[in-house]
């Protein structure tokens, strides 16, 4: 079998219904984009979006034509599903869900202690992320993805001087932000 990249093998699970090639490009990205998810939501709801993300990629697989990465596709996809959950969310039904997701943890789960650290902790992060101005939020959300300085500027059609000043920024930013508000 000869080594198919990403785009074709999207081409054909979507031309031709190849599973096998679908199921190639989720095990390959299945890691890293709940990942990029998981940095801005927290657990229950990054689920819920990382199983919107595949389904749309599903939906759009018949008319799927590569006009820039694979990986740029589904990246941008799920920014889209992420920003639309985050348009969705009034505060007093987020605090509701980080309560019903502590209670929902098995009896394996870290003491409470820990649990209150890691949830405060991911609230700084997220906070943080949250005052970075929307570019660099972007810029720096998809470097985290994995994504390289080229593809990101091609993503986002920006020079890739810029994009390189904007994580530089955007990291700078982060480290005030998280010492300001860690103790």
């Amino acid at each position: 079998m000869s080594f198919r990249n990403d785009d074709q093998l999207m081409m054909d699970y979507g031309k031709r219904g190849d599973t096998a090639a679908f199921d190639i490009l989720y095990q390959r990205y299945r890691k890293p984009l709940f990942g990029f998810i998981r940095q801005q939501l927290a657990e229950a709801p990054a689920n819920e979006v990382f199983q919107e993300c595949w389904e749309a990629i599903i939906a759009q697989a018949s008319g799927y034509h590569p006009s820039g990465s694979f990986r740029s596709f589904i990246y941008t996809i799920c920014r889209r599903r992420i920003s639309d959950y985050w348009r969705k969310q009034i505060p007093h039904e987020q605090h509701h869900d980080d309560d019903s997701e502590i209670n929902s943890q098995s009896s394996g789960a870290p003491n409470p202690e820990q649990i209150q650290l890691q949830q405060a902790t991911e609230s700084i992060i997220l906070m943080c992320v949250g005052k970075l101005p929307k570019k660099q939020q972007d810029v720096f959300r998809l470097k985290q993805a994995g994504l390289a300085v080229d593809e990101i500027s091609q993503q986002l059609h920006v020079s890739f001087e810029t994009i390189k000043s904007r994580i530089r920024a955007s990291y700078q930013q982060l480290r005030i932000c998280w010492e300001r508000h860690h103790d």
